[in-house]
């Protein structure tokens, strides 16, 4: 007992006690602790293609960077990853707004073209043709037309009202609260859910 306890406490990873010979607790690739980086120290620009960069003060500098929020719906505004590619993750901003006034526009502008998410506002009208749905619709960008195959597996409702409609392209659509549309949008909405 004391054997597993003091292997423990010196950086052992418990199961490789009852399982194996222990080795040490590397903060590395394998290490799933999230690293939360310091807004001060960090800074964000482009590269002369365009792409963000990220320089970590006194550290880093990576000359690609992906930008991704960890919770989309219920926090969109802190906890932002930022990663090389779609699965390494560098580290997580929790409050963006400490960044500097560059490092900040750029980050906003990353974020909006991975979330590109038009707010629907009117529905015009929903057709079903062969078991696909074609959306005319007025949007927060202007009026849309698109297509949603398999409604129940491409509209996500979040309770209480909102709902997230993604089309055969892999657009994304957004009805925050579908109570608030007009009574026709209302209507389709009815009609086809």
């Amino acid at each position: 007992m004391n054997t597993e306890n003091q292997k423990t406490s010196e950086g052992v990873r418990p199961a490789a006690v009852e399982s194996g010979p222990p080795y040490p607790i590397k903060s590395g690739d394998d290490d799933f602790t999230p690293r939360y980086l310091e807004a001060e120290k960090i800074r964000l620009f482009r590269s002369p293609m365009g792409s963000p960069r990220l320089e970590i003060q006194g550290e880093v500098c990576y000359p690609r960077v992906t930008v991704w929020r960890i919770l989309p719906l219920s926090d969109p505004e802190h906890y932002i990853s930022l990663g090389v590619g779609e699965d390494k993750e560098i580290g997580i901003i929790q409050d963006p707004s400490q960044l500097d006034a560059e490092s900040l526009t750029i980050l906003r502008e990353e974020l909006d073209k991975r979330y590109f998410t038009p707010v629907i506002q009117k529905i015009y009208h929903v057709k079903e043709r062969f078991g696909v749905h074609e959306w005319e619709v007025e949007t927060s960008r202007g009026k849309l037309t698109f297509s949603v195959q398999g409604l129940h597996q491409n509209i996500k409702h979040v309770p209480p009202a909102r709902l997230l409609v993604t089309d055969v392209r892999g657009n994304r659509y957004d009805i925050p609260d579908y109570h608030k549309l007009d009574s026709h949008s209302f209507d389709q909405i009815q009609r086809h859910l």
